[in-house]
Order: structure tokens, then C-alpha cells, then sequence
């Protein structure tokens, strides 16, 4: 048996359960086809039932329907129409009884006179005759009909009984012969195939075994995998050589790998430290970890001046940013004072004229100077403390601090408020209660600003009739809201997703550098831990901050 080649082993038994097989199908098909014809003759039996369930019983039952609407129909139109229908349904039925015995169409033809006597009655206008007809004579009649059809119906389940009966004594039969058959087959396949593949199988068990050996030492690398000893002079024995040999080749590689990985590992974790001057030495015998060995220390030579040339050009980038900022917030200032000290340098313009008129019609009195001259002492100081609340407003918050963040909208209200008044747009603010937030009050005013500026901005290039914004505060279980609405016609959709990015802007270049709502995320995402979003109305944009509350913050 140990000198046959595995083939020919798998031949004969193959050719054992090939035999086999061939004698199980021909009797199988000699039983599938005596089923065929049994199951042909119990459906022919099941058809019969339902014929006469569906072409008889049930017409008959909505024949005798029609008849009981047709005495209780309300008016004469209706009934006319369910004449129409009994007239045609007792056509159809005596169609179908005419093709039944004899006896079942004598009772059927004495039903349907019945049902022809309670149309006559009602034809006659005599419905109380049609009434006492439809539920006596007719009725009996109807019932009749319906037990003789059913009494058919009984000898057609009691013959498929019979030929079920007749069905189920031959299964038997042929179930006997079959199970012999298959059994005499089971046990001569089971025992050829349980000699041939013993052998098979230990041999097979011998290889898994040595291949367990060999993967556990690849999950463990602890102890070098032993042969496989086979001597089953056949493909077995050949491919356990094979695998000797390979295994052996594979463990010293692997061995030589680990060497290689252990030293990437401590390579990676000086780069983890910021240590640079480490490289890869050891050599693996994978050709893609010696290229591994070689883009790694390539990339650790250029690691180094990279990163170095990184920083360098982000603190450049964030210094162009935070001075254009500054640039773009000086120019608003310039433009907010302007506005702030139009209506006093007017002022002041008309008292220095009428001192002027006076004095050269010689009515310059000294009352009227001193009042003069103290009415225009008190602009000076309001266009002086006009600056000062422009210098600390742009002055930044060195630390967090709590601040009530109505005050905060208040003072960057008041640096555009000269502003939206020349412009002409109603401006409103509302607060229900008092709001504390944790951040950078001064950065907060400085976001908001640049909100409210871009608002004035678009209300004034679109001209849009009665321009308004809104700013309104709300506090939450845990965030405040700040909404600031306006009716400028919002924010065209393909911009909506790139209005906070860093020198995106809808104005002119000499209009806007496109940083103020990118700076304005920064301070409230960032700085402050809070959220902004926009989206638009039917009026117009509307911006939503919303920043923890103290107890949120502080928890």
C-alpha cells in the first residue's frame, strides 16, 4: 500500500464511489419516476376539487347573492341592473352543469327555476311573493344544489385518498429496496476509502504538524523549528524534503530580519525623541527592508533641514497674516474715526465761524467766547477719548479672563456705530440677561467687528432698500448664542463653504484681503473653544457663535 502513488490511490477510490454512485442513481431514478406518475394522479384528484369549488360552488353562491340583493334592492333602476346579472350568471352555470350528471343538473334546474319564479314575482311588482320565495322555496332549492355539489366534491378527496394509500404502499416498498441498496454501497465505499485514505491522512497529519511547528515559530521567534520525518515513499515524502529545506532557508532569514527590525526600532524611537544623528547598519535579507534601510536614512538626512525650512516659512506665513490683519484692521479704524469725527469737527468748524462773524461785526462778547471756547474744549475731549477707545480696542487680552460678553458687543458696536448711521442701516441689539464668558474680551470685540463690518460692507454695495442688522444674545444649559442677522441678500452658494478660509475674499483686491473671517474663526474655534456657523435666510446671512458658558467652561 506505501509504495502506490497518491493518484492511484484517489483513483480506486474514486472509482469505488463512482460505481457506487451510478447504481444509487439508477435506482433513485426508477423512484423519482413512479413518484412522478403517483403525484400526476393526486393532482389530477386536487384539480378536480378545486373545478368544482370554483367553477360550481362559488358561482352558485353569487348567483344566490344576487338573488337576495335583487329582492332588497331600493329602487327599480338597481334592480334592473341585478336581473341583467342573474340572467347572464344562470347562462354561464348552465353551461357548466350541463357537463355534470345527470342528477346534479336536475337539481340545479330546479334551483334555477326557483330563482326565475322570485324574478317573475318581482316582475309582477308582487315583492312580498319574490320575499317569502327567496328565503323559503329558493332557499331549500339552493341548499340542495350546494350539498349535492359538495357530496361530488367528497368522492373526489375520498379517490385521492384511495390513490394516496396505493401511493404511500409502493414508497414503502421501493423505500426498503433503496435503503439496502444504499446500504451494501455505504458500507463498500466506507471501507475502501477508509483503507486508502489512512494512509493518506496520517501523512498529512505528520506535514501539518511540522507546518504548526514552523508558524509558531514565526509568532514567537523562541525555538528553532524541528524536520519533518516522512517515509511514505510517495509525493508525501518528496514534499516534506521540500519543505525541510525551505524552512530551514526561511528560519535563518527570518532571524536576520529580526536583527534588522530590532535596529529600525531603535532608530524610530530616537526620531521620537528628536534625535537625529541615528541611522540603519544592520543588513536584512529581504530586498524590500534593505530598501526600507535606504529611504530611511535618506529620510533622516533631509528630516532635519526640512523641518527646519517648515518652520521657518510658517512663522514667515503667520506673520504676513497677523500684519495683514493689522493692516486691514487699521484701515476700518481709519474709516470708523472718520465717520466718529465728522459731526464733531462740523461742530467745531461752525463755533470757530461764529466767533469769526462776531469778532469782525464787533459782537464778540466774553460770555460768548468762554461758552465757546468750553463747548469746544468739550468735542476736543470727545474726539480724544474717541481715540483712546480705538487704541484699547485693538490692544490685545494678554490672558483669559471672565467678561460679560453684552459689554464686549457694546464697545464693537460703538466703533461702527457712526458708520452704519452714515450708511443709513437700522441697527438693533437685544439682550435678556446677564452673560459671562471665559476667553479674550478684546479678541471677541475684534471677531465681532469683523462680522459687523462685512455686514455694513454688503448693505451698502447691494444698496438694499431699509437695510438692517440684528444682534441678539441667547443663553443655554451650557452654550451663550450671539446671532447677527442682516437683509443683504446673502451669500452666493458656491462661496459658502470657503468664506472662513485664509485670503478668500468676494471684494476687490484694494477692498479686502480676505482674512478678517478666517482671523474671526481662529479667535472664536481656537482661542475661545467656541463654534461659528452661517447660513442664509430669505433676508439675508446669519452668523451664530456660539462660546461655553462660565460653569460649563470652569467644570
Amino acid at each position: 500500500m506505501k509504495k502506490i502513488p497518491i493518484k492511484y490511490k484517489l483513483f480506486l477510490l474514486f472509482s469505488f464511489s463512482f460505481i457506487g454512485m451510478l447504481i444509487l442513481a439508477e435506482r433513485t431514478f426508477v423512484l423519482s419516476q413512479e413518484n412522478i406518475s403517483n403525484a400526476t394522479t393526486i393532482f389530477e384528484n386536487a384539480r378536480s376539487t378545486q373545478h368544482l369549488q370554483e367553477n360550481y360552488i362559488e358561482p352558485t353562491n353569487a348567483l344566490r347573492e344576487m338573488s337576495l340583493s335583487l329582492v332588497m334592492s331600493p329602487n327599480e333602476d338597481y334592480r334592473k341592473s341585478i336581473e341583467v346579472d342573474i340572467r347572464k350568471q344562470r347562462e354561464r352555470l348552465e353551461e357548466y352543469y350541463l357537463k355534470l350528471d345527470k342528477q346534479t343538473y336536475d337539481f340545479w334546474k330546479t334551483y334555477a327555476t326557483s330563482v326565475e319564479k322570485t324574478c317573475n314575482y318581482l316582475a309582477a311588482r308582487f315583492e312580498e311573493g319574490a320575499f317569502v320565495n327567496v328565503n323559503t322555496t329558493e332557499r331549500d332549492h339552493y341548499y340542495a344544489l350546494l350539498n349535492r355539489l359538495k357530496e361530488l366534491q367528497h368522492n373526489a378527496v375520498n379517490q385521492a385518498e384511495e390513490n394516496f394509500a396505493d401511493i404511500h404502499t409502493s414508497a414503502q416498498a421501493l423505500k426498503y429496496e433503496l435503503a439496502i441498496v444504499v446500504l451494501l454501497l455505504s458500507t463498500l465505499v466506507f471501507l475502501a476509502g477508509y483503507l486508502l485514505s489512512s494512509h493518506i491522512v496520517s501523512s498529512i497529519l505528520k506535514l501539518q504538524e511540522g507546518l504548526k511547528e514552523f508558524f509558531g515559530y514565526l509568532e514567537t521567534k523562541n525555538r528553532q523549528p524541528k524536520p519533518i520525518e516522512l517515509n511514505s515513499r510517495d509525493e508525501l515524502e518528496d514534499m516534506s524534503k521540500l519543505l525541510n529545506r525551505s524552512i530551514a532557508k526561511a528560519s535563518a532569514n527570518i532571524e536576520q530580519d529580526i536583527v534588522f527590525i530590532e535596529d529600525a526600532i531603535s532608530v524610530v524611537n530616537d526620531l521620537k525623541v528628536g534625535k537625529l544623528s541615528s541611522r540603519l547598519h544592520a543588513t536584512a535579507q529581504a530586498q524590500e527592508l534593505q530598501l526600507l534601510k535606504d529611504v530611511v536614512n535618506e529620510m533622516i538626512d533631509n528630516l532635519e533641514s526640512k523641518i527646519h525650512e517648515e518652520i521657518l516659512k510658517r512663522t514667515e506665513q503667520e506673520k504676513l497674516l497677523i500684519q495683514q490683519s493689522k493692516l486691514a484692521s487699521m484701515g476700518e479704524m481709519i474709516g470708523n474715526i472718520a465717520h466718529q469725527w465728522r459731526q464733531p469737527l462740523g461742530e467745531l468748524s461752525a463755533l470757530l465761524m461764529n466767533i469769526q462773524v462776531k469778532h469782525e461785526f464787533n459782537d464778540l462778547d466774553e460770555a460768548y467766547m468762554l461758552s465757546s471756547i468750553q463747548q469746544c474744549i468739550k468735542i476736543n475731549a470727545f474726539m480724544s477719548g474717541t481715540i483712546s477707545d480705538f487704541q484699547n480696542f485693538f490692544k490685545p487680552s494678554k490672558e483669559k479672563e471672565v467678561f460679560e460678553i453684552s459689554e464686549a458687543c457694546q464697545r464693537s458696536i460703538a466703533i461702527l456705530q457712526a458708520s452704519l448711521k452714515y450708511h443709513g442701516i437700522e441697527f438693533s441689539f437685544d439682550i435678556s440677561e446677564k452673560m459671562e464668558v471665559l476667553g479674550y474680551p478684546n479678541e471677541f470685540a475684534q471677531a465681532l467687528l469683523n462680522i459687523l463690518s462685512n455686514a455694513k460692507d454688503v448693505l451698502s454695495e447691494r444698496e438694499i432698500s431699509n437695510p438692517f442688522i440684528r444682534l441678539y444674545l441667547k443663553k443655554g444649559y451650557k452654550y451663550i448664542l450671539i446671532v447677527i442677522e442682516d437683509n443683504g441678500g446673502g451669500i452666493a452658494g458656491e462661496y459658502m463653504d470657503r468664506i472662513f478660509e485664509p485670503y478668500f475674499t468676494t471684494k476687490y483686491a484694494k477692498q479686502g484681503t480676505g482674512i478678517g473671517l478666517y482671523m474671526t474663526k481662529m479667535i472664536i474655534e481656537n482661542n475661545m473653544g467656541g463654534i461659528i456657523k452661517v447660513k442664509n435666510t430669505q433676508a439675508g446671512a446669519l452668523f451664530t457663535i456660539k462660546l461655553p458658558s462660565v460653569p460649563e467652561v470652569i467644570a
